[in-house]
């Protein structure tokens, strides 16, 4: 316990820090200096060209780092996912938004790396090019934009969006692969290096797979020096890395949607007997619940997520083990890559039959409101033991069901 309060206060700290750092005053700034890397889909409206970029440089180094939503008035070509533009830059609510007129937007020439390399062999071994997109989105993060339409319905509507996007089931998968290689000390070194590599360099650096990297290397380490994990440790360790690094990442949903949703897991699950199917229910329970309360800020909730995902698992761990081989061959296998595709329609066919059963609920909740739902509920399954864990879960999930029906 001592360990843990210690972790907690060091997470609290770098927290406080990061907000010091990256919280941003709103402003409006013309003429401002920008280079980027496109990360979104493109959208052509009316007028203007939309998409979403990672600000790589710029006069405001205070934006540098972030995601910011790119308007080009005009319709120029991308020829390129990598730019340059004078412009002008708002920022509102620690958002940041960029306007410019298409004849300051200038491309420049792709750097490619060992993630192009991989996507473009991929692409091109693959055959079926429906479920390449699909592929691009589970293996490599590309964004979901890049989704054909009915597919992102599908997985909205399930509330399996959480599936698509690289975390502990893809970096674990890639441990848990390159682990049985070899033997047991070797086979485990061999999967810490496999992990550091395909985080660094196959996905972007977004918030769950940096916590998921940086826990399953921590676990993996901690292993070869014969220590027992503290798995809540390693979390909070985790999270005060990535804002140490990343500060902009505390204002970031997707950082805290993914650290609620571990910390649910891992607190209840701990010390609690059961089969495999029962421990995969609750966990699929406990990190919705955790999740759901941010959730229902902005979206509705999908509760039929907690009984699709353990049914699902052993599908998408499959598509997984399928896609870290082809990843192993540089996705030049063809066998593999159709494997992985057609294990790919598979998945895509029964999260399309799913979301036919689904059941939405709006609890319309408030910021704080949800941040007293989600950190008490923590608290109470800390201090909770066996079946009483449950009873947070149920109250929290009462809670927001009364908040939609009233």
């Amino acid at each position: 316990m001592r360990e843990e309060l210690f972790h907690l206060l060091l997470f609290l700290a770098i927290s406080l820090l990061a907000f010091q750092r990256a919280n941003l005053p709103d402003f409006y700034e013309k003429h401002v200096y920008v280079k980027g890397t496109v990360v979104g889909d493109v959208q052509v409206e009316e007028g203007y060209t939309l998409t979403k970029i990672r600000v790589e440089e710029s006069e405001i180094e205070e934006i540098e780092g972030r995601k910011a939503l790119l308007k080009v008035f005009g319709y120029p070509p991308f020829r390129s996912n990598r730019l340059e533009l004078l412009g002008n830059v708002s920022v509102r609510n620690n958002r940041v938004y960029i306007w410019a007129s298409s004849r300051e937007v200038r491309f420049l020439p792709e750097e490619k790396g060992v993630r192009d390399f991989l996507i473009e062999r991929y692409i091109r071994t693959s055959k079926d090019k429906e479920a390449t997109a699909l592929g691009l989105s589970f293996l490599f993060g590309e964004p979901r934009e890049f989704l054909p339409s009915e597919v992102q319905r599908s997985f909205l509507s399930t509330g399996l969006v959480h599936l698509l996007v690289v975390s502990g089931l893809h970096v674990g998968t890639v441990a848990l692969t390159l682990s049985y290689m070899l033997p047991k000390l070797w086979g485990l070194r061999f999967s810490l290096v496999g992990v550091i590599l395909y985080v660094l360099f196959v996905v972007p650096h977004e918030p769950p797979v940096l916590r998921a990297g940086i826990m399953i290397s921590l676990v993996i380490l901690s292993i070869l020096s014969f220590r027992q994990p503290n798995t809540l440790s390693i979390l909070l360790f985790s999270g005060s890395v990535i804002l140490l690094l990343y500060p902009h990442y505390l204002f970031s949903y997707s950082f805290w949607l993914s650290f609620m949703a571990t910390a649910y897991i891992i607190l209840t699950l701990h010390d609690l007997e059961g089969s495999w199917g029962f421990k995969t229910l609750l966990a699929s329970l406990s990190a919705f619940t955790g999740v759901s309360p941010l959730v229902g800020t902005f979206s509705y909730l999908s509760p039929l997520s907690v009984l699709l995902t353990p049914i699902l698992a052993p599908i998408v761990l499959i598509y997984a083990l399928l896609g870290v081989l082809s990843l192993f061959t540089a996705m030049s296998f063809p066998p593999f890559v159709d494997l992985f595709n057609l294990w790919g329609r598979l998945f895509e066919g029964v999260v399309s039959f799913s979301s036919h059963l689904s059941l939405h609920l709006y609890p319309s909740v408030s910021s704080g409101e949800a941040w007293l739902l989600s950190i008490s509920g923590l608290v109470l399954i800390y201090f909770t033991k066996g079946a009483w864990k449950l009873l947070p879960l149920l109250f929290i999930n009462g809670w927001l069901l009364l908040r939609t029906l009233a």
